[in-house]
């Protein structure tokens, strides 16, 4: 069996050896915050996928991409924000992400 090993030594050796998976989920981070955002309010809720769904007037489909932070359009995030009662907020990136971003 394997030896535990815990996440920060996980990352470490992750980091070591394969660096654009880091890179990869950096580049990423906005989209899974999104889809977060999306569960979390509709769990709150009590909303099945369904539900919100109907009341974003999109597909259960679209709901479940969204939810897999499978991004395909602005515009479909903003429909199932209003049905949720959220909204964005833009602000700046730090220093260390928009560096890596660059690269």
């Amino acid at each position: 069996m394997d030896e535990f090993i815990t996440m920060n030594e996980f990352a470490d050796q992750l980091a070591e050896k394969r660096p654009d998976i880091l890179d990869e989920m950096v580049a990423n981070e906005p989209e899974y915050q999104i889809a977060r955002s999306i569960i979390a309010a509709r769990l709150k809720l009590k909303w099945s996928q369904q539900k919100l769904a109907e009341r974003a007037k999109l597909t259960q489909t679209q709901v479940s991409r969204l939810e897999r932070a499978q991004i395909g359009s602005f515009r479909v995030v903003m429909k199932a924000f209003n049905a949720l009662g959220l909204g964005f907020m833009v602000v700046p990136q730090k220093r260390e992400t928009a560096k890596r971003r660059q690269s």
